[in-house]
């Protein structure tokens, strides 16, 4: 019990002495006389228990600046002395970064040059230097201030700002040897494309603030949208805001851009070049009027499915674009003569025009043809409206002498008076594509080739009414400079009536392909050979009428060496054919297409192996192949193969790779789709092995 009361002090503290017992209702009694027995300085410590104090939590820190409205967080971004400040600002948060892409590059507050900075004297005179730097600092304009390091971030320095010679597009070109000083955001070298998901309001407010000090935005594609937080007006604001070099803009497929955000882009963009929309639903004649009328420099439109754009604004277009060069506009409802024949009138200088599934009648053609005198490429497709009258107007204009390019698919009005027109009144077309026409016959495809003198392409395309007997006349009347023919779908081209008629030779004629025509056989095969002796490629794809005595007659008369072949779904092709091939035109073949011939055996590859030695592209999917021909095709003395193609090849198992990674020394492209025989083991492998060939598996 002593050591209960016993209490430790000063020497000049004194405790009271007990004897004997001590009585315990007489100590309980001294608690409240304690203040009187100790001094006040001094504390009991005793063996009982200090009462629990429960403490309140530390209050958390409020974020007081996030506290602050949107105007006084926009007083202070515009006062951050360098970009780099900025541009780390952004990346705090999403509010951060929407407001300082809204900002734009006249609100930012740059501070005054010092009188140090100057070179200005204690007494406050200048030398002739200072006032040359002052002259420059004070010359600093919105225009060419903060100009960043090669990494892209720094502090606004009054210097020269680093500038580059490029064309100003509109304004008027550099001349050569003067370029004009730019600021770096004013360039306009870099590109963006976003895509699918990453197609976001995020990214195009990042992009608008992280372009400017790299060289400026000068190419932006988006295509797609995010399914759930697409692009919309506000992205394209920022865009609009922050870089004003664009050039190139790009819109496929995004449903939530209006009329505000092209207004945005045509507000700060004023050097914008060209605009591709496809698939803009909200996009109407407001947005293009104003992209119009602030863009002057534009050159190349494309309008694509954009159910809200009609006639006024390409009106516009034609009004305030006289430099424009390419015009393409398809499947607009709203879109008719009035629109087009504005333009056309207007735009003196377009070079390409493509119009699509557009309400244009017989009078845009003719205006097409009064007014485009520099008009080298011309696409019709889909003309429901169009006539004969309208395709001999365009023919009968002496303006259409510089035309290189003609497509015309799916246009009823187009017969063979007018195709005989076209051809008199456009003596410089090259390439002639003509798709899906019911009407045009064999005299006018003889007309329109002996009128193009110039003629070097044409492509026939389901032209039913076209026969091999014209085919074969109209090879003869060319004018010498026929190179490439091209037929597809012409059901027309049969095997009756073929008998010994004489055959003109077309010498010129380099590259004959012939796809998908259901009734051509080996009797039409032997003409075109005849008529073709100077062939070089040869692609007669999708041909199942024909077979090895086609081939052998084809072949027999070619007096050159074949460098390309095409014999994908042949079915009816062997070996047989396979090696009369080779053993003529191996020294020279590159390239050898094989394609769903099934009754092609490994004996083919073992011919391929020994006569070809330059042959470059292989492609034997769906053949006849197992191990034992990978063995032959390995045993080759030169390798110079660099694509190969085993897809559908059943019979290849785990034990002809290793003669395939003999074979992928030379090879960058590598086809093992559908080749079941083959382990995922074996496959990773190879995949190991082949590191520098590009694998589809």
């Amino acid at each position: 019990m002593p050591t209960l009361v016993r209490i430790r002090g000063d020497e000049d503290f004194r405790r009271p002495k007990f004897s004997g017992h001590v009585d315990t209702d007489l100590f309980l009694s001294l608690a409240p006389r304690m203040d009187v027995l100790c001094p006040p300085r001094k504390r009991l410590r005793g063996n009982f228990i200090i009462p629990f104090r429960e403490t309140k939590p530390k209050q958390e820190q409020k974020d007081l600046i996030s506290m602050l409205p949107d105007e006084c967080l926009f007083e202070i971004f515009r006062r951050l002395p360098a970009a780099r400040d900025r541009s780390v600002s952004a990346c705090v948060s999403k509010r951060w970064l929407m407001l300082q892409s809204s900002m734009r590059r006249s609100e930012i507050k740059r501070s005054k040059p010092s009188p140090k900075t100057c070179g200005e004297t204690p007494n406050g005179d200048r030398s002739e230097q200072s006032n040359k730097l002052c002259q420059e600092n004070a010359s600093f304009t919105e225009d060419n201030f903060e100009e960043f390091p090669d990494d892209g971030f720094g502090e606004v320095e009054y210097l020269e700002p680093e500038s580059r010679e490029f064309d100003v597009g509109w304004k008027g070109t550099a001349e050569k040897g003067t370029g004009e000083k730019q600021p770096r955001w004013a360039i306009g070298d870099l590109s963006r494309c976003l895509e699918g998901k990453k197609a976001t309001d995020i990214r195009l407010a990042a992009i608008s603030i992280g372009m400017g000090g790299r060289g400026g935005l000068g190419k932006l594609k988006i295509r797609g949208n995010h399914p759930f937080r697409g692009v919309s007006d506000l992205g394209l604001s920022t865009i609009g805001i922050g870089c004003p070099a664009l050039r190139v803009l790009c819109l496929w497929d995004c449903p939530l851009i209006s009329d505000k955000g092209l207004l945005a882009i045509a507000k700060g963009c004023h050097l914008l070049e060209k605009l591709d929309l496809f698939n803009c639903p909200l996009i109407g004649d407001k947005g293009l009027e104003a992209i119009a009328e602030n863009c002057p420099g534009l050159l190349t439109l494309n309008i694509e499915s954009c159910p809200k754009i009609g006639n006024k604004s390409l009106e516009a277009v034609g009004q305030h674009c006289p430099n424009l060069k390419s015009l393409s506009v398809s499947d607009c409802s709203l879109v008719g003569d009035q629109g087009i024949m504005s333009l056309v009138s207007r735009s003196t200088k377009l070079v390409k025009v493509k119009l699509q599934a557009v309400k244009v009648t017989d009078h845009t053609l003719a205006a097409i043809g009064l007014y485009c005198n520099n008009l080298t490429e011309l696409t019709f497709v889909n003309l429901q409206k169009v006539t004969e009258n309208g395709f001999q107007a365009l023919g009968n204009s002496s303006v259409m002498q510089k035309l290189k390019l003609l497509s015309v698919t799916a246009c009823r009005g187009l017969t063979d008076q007018g195709l005989e027109s076209i051809g008199q009144g456009c003596p410089s077309v090259k390439v002639a594509s003509f798709r899906k026409f019911e009407l045009l016959s064999d005299k006018g495809l003889k007309a329109f080739i002996k009128a193009a003198i110039s003629l070097e392409n044409i492509q026939l395309e389901e032209c039913n009414m076209i026969s091999h007997f014209g085919l074969i006349d109209a090879l003869g009347t060319c004018s010498g400079k026929l190179k490439v023919l091209t037929l597809v779908k012409c059901t027309g081209i049969k095997e009756s009536g073929l008998g010994e008629v004489p055959v003109p030779t077309c010498e010129s004629l380099k590259s004959l392909n012939i796809r998908s025509c259901p009734f051509l056989g080996n009797g039409c095969l032997a003409l075109l050979g005849r008529a073709c002796p100077q062939v070089q490629s040869l692609d007669l794809s999708g041909l199942a009428g024909i077979s090895d005595d086609g081939l052998f007659a084809l072949f027999g008369s070619c007096k050159t060496s074949l460098v390309k072949l095409n014999l994908s779904g042949c079915i009816e092709v062997t070996d047989r054919a396979i090696f009369v091939i080779v053993n003529l035109f191996g020294k020279t073949l590159q390239s050898l297409n094989l394609d769903g011939c099934g009754k092609v055996t490994d004996q083919s590859l073992g011919f391929i192996s020994h006569y070809c030695e330059v042959l470059q592209e292989l492609d034997i999917s769906k053949c006849g192949i197992t191990d034992n021909g990978l063995v032959s095709l390995a045993s080759a003395a030169s390798y110079s193969l660099q694509i190969l193609s085993l897809s559908g090849c059943m019979q290849i198992t785990d034990k002809g790779l290793p003669f395939i990674g003999k074979i992928g020394e030379t090879l960058i492209g590598l086809n093992l789709q559908q080749c079941r025989g083959i382990s995922s083991r074996a496959r990773d492998l190879l995949a190991s092995h082949l590191w520098r060939c590009d694998l589809l598996v």
